[in-house]
């Protein structure tokens, strides 16, 4: 990608990039290459411009990237770069300005005084991101706990999910450690984003559209049993609904095995909403 660094300066800009992690980082190349200082960094749909506000729109460049994040493992350490890469990954607005003023601050500073920074979380230019990165692990966390797989007769299992940010590229290392014999696809329904594991490695697809085969044989009695467990499980002298709500959101019950409504029986595509699928080839 060419740069075009002729061009004036924009006082007043917001940058929009595609929503990736790769896209913010080459929108923050791009504004030191073209010695501009954005006010925004966001994707086209959220981007909210202000009053006279100019939008400067940033191709994807992966090579670009890569050298804005040997900059900063160089400069701040690689916990740096982590909590950079979980605020990537972040829906709230602010993350992407909050990693702009985040990478500009450890590139101004020796790593003496960038070593340690992120994990301040009063200071100025540090907290907001370890701040939003706290927030995303948390909710990588909530994932890794009420994630509920089912089981279908092409062989793969299938769980869905609807996190409150883009958490399934931080989820699927984790799983395929754990299920390395087994296919497997994850599905975050808010940002569109499959995680597919094929037996061997995983990789990443953007997609609206995801097909589901019907359940295997044995998925029903699973999910009998497993809602079985739990009503066994609990104690009604002990029931207290807001701390269930607590540590069990009610935004991802619709999710969750023992939460939801009985199984219809049959095909998947009556028991769970539609909501499109990764074409059965794929898997």
């Amino acid at each position: 990608m060419s740069l075009d660094v002729g061009r004036e300066p924009l006082d007043n800009v917001a940058y929009v990039h595609d929503g990736t992690t790769e896209g913010l980082l080459t929108a923050i190349f791009q504004a030191y290459a073209l010695h501009e200082q954005p006010e925004d960094f966001s994707t086209e749909t959220a981007l909210q411009p202000r009053l006279g506000q100019s939008v400067r729109y940033i191709e994807t460049d992966a090579t670009l990237a890569a050298r804005v994040k040997t900059g900063i493992v160089r400069k701040a350490g690689r916990d740096a770069w982590d909590a950079v890469l979980h605020t990537s990954l972040s829906d709230d607005y602010s993350a992407g300005i909050a990693v702009y003023r985040f990478v500009r601050f450890v590139m101004a500073h020796p790593v003496a005084i960038n070593r340690g920074l992120i994990r301040n979380f009063a200071h100025p230019i540090a907290g907001p991101v370890a701040r939003l990165e706290r927030s995303v692990m948390n909710e990588r966390h909530l994932m890794m706990q009420f994630l509920r797989f089912e089981h279908f007769e092409n062989g793969i299992w299938f769980a869905k999910c609807n996190p409150k940010a883009n958490v399934v590229p931080l989820l699927m290392d984790w799983f395929a450690d754990r299920f390395n014999t087994e296919r497997f696809v994850i599905y975050d329904e808010v940002h569109q984003v499959a995680g597919i594991y094929d037996g061997s490695g995983w990789y990443l697809a953007q997609t609206d559209e995801v097909h589901l085969p019907r359940y295997a044989a044995d998925e029903a009695a699973m999910q009998a049993a497993w809602k079985g467990f739990y009503d066994a499980m609990s104690i009604s002298a002990r029931y207290h609904p807001e701390l269930r709500r607590h540590f069990m959101p009610k935004r991802l019950w619709r999710n969750i095995t023992e939460l939801r409504d009985g199984l219809t029986g049959g095909n998947a595509k009556d028991a769970l909403p539609a909501v499109g699928i990764l074409p059965e080839k794929r898997l």
